[in-house]
């Protein structure tokens, strides 16, 4: 397995062009880059923007944020080192009501995902951490450890859709009756010993996925920003997501969705009745990266992009 030594941090933005063309309606507007890691969107973004253009780059990562120069910005840039969850709290602190554009890269930035002490990487040895904020106080250490196992079976099977997901669970419990388990390697370990060595890298990528997504609260918070979107973006705003697993492809899909149907009138139904979409799919299907783009960062293979605006009727 890789070392420290032997990793290199290396950051490809996913789909960049398509991001550009997509979301920006308005190239003097104020645009939100809700997962910054990096900067490489926002980077992106800055270089087809009017100079009086407004961007905001929110990341729980305080490491990462803090690997951006922020030089190569012309627009006015506002870094926070929070959840993009709470958006709308970063937006009144600026004294923001609306804004034109929401960029979600819901995937890991490589510095974090190469970095052996983030523990977020199965081929990689280090402790069990997979926090994105590490000033939580729960980590993945936390989660083997403390859960229950049903608990653990539970999310094996609902975050990372893992067949073997029992079989796993209690394989956990058994390593843990000896000693406390904190590093990767043992996790590796209890899935490896439970699933045929033809799926193991599989089984391990489903079964990290579905702790880190436990750990972050991964799609609490994202059914919490789809929300907030309704309320913050302008009409002929928009809002960008970039996905990398089915789970949260399936909310973001359902999401866009069901606010963009109109409910017809119906004999003797109110005005306050009548439901008028409050989002117009942009991508009836999702935008995914081209051979060019897979031969060039193997990462975006996975990517999918969907992209919707805020209707201009809408009320609220």
């Amino acid at each position: 397995m890789k070392t420290v030594a032997q990793t290199q941090f290396r950051h490809i933005p996913v789909l960049v062009d398509e991001v550009c063309s997509l979301l920006v309606n308005d190239r003097s507007g104020i645009y939100v880059d809700g997962t910054f890691g990096l900067g490489g969107h926002t980077k992106a973004l800055s270089s087809i923007l009017n100079v009086d253009a407004q961007l905001i780059g929110i990341d729980q990562d305080q490491t990462a944020l803090a690997q951006f120069s922020p030089n190569s910005i012309q627009q006015s840039l506002h870094l926070e080192c929070t959840n993009f969850e709470n958006l709308e709290q970063v937006l009144q602190d600026l004294g923001v009501s609306k804004v034109h554009g929401i960029l979600l890269d819901l995937g890991l930035n490589s510095f974090s995902l190469d970095d052996p002490e983030r523990g977020f990487a199965f081929s990689l040895d280090g402790p069990l951490d997979m926090r994105f904020d590490r000033s939580n106080k729960r980590t993945a250490e936390t989660v083997l450890n403390e859960y229950s196992e049903e608990n653990l079976a539970n999310v094996i099977y609902r975050f990372g859709e893992e067949r073997h997901s029992r079989r796993i669970a209690k394989r956990i419990v058994d390593l843990r009756k000896n000693k406390r388990l904190t590093q990767i390697d043992e996790l590796r370990e209890a899935v490896a010993k439970s699933v045929d060595p033809r799926f193991r890298n599989k089984s391990l990528a489903r079964v990290f996925q579905a702790f880190r997504i436990e750990v972050n609260r991964e799609m609490e918070v994202l059914s919490s920003i789809l929300d907030t979107a309704i309320h913050v973006l302008t009409p002929g705003g928009r809002i960008a997501v970039i996905s990398y697993h089915s789970l949260e492809d399936r909310m973001v899909k359902n999401h866009f969705r069901d606010l963009s149907l109109d409910v017809p009138r119906q004999p003797g139904m109110r005005d306050d009745e009548i439901k008028i979409p409050l989002l117009s799919r942009i991508t009836k299907k999702p935008t995914i990266a081209t051979q060019a783009e897979i031969d060039l960062n193997p990462r975006s293979r996975s990517a999918k992009l969907r992209v919707a605006e805020r209707t201009s009727n809408a009320s609220n």
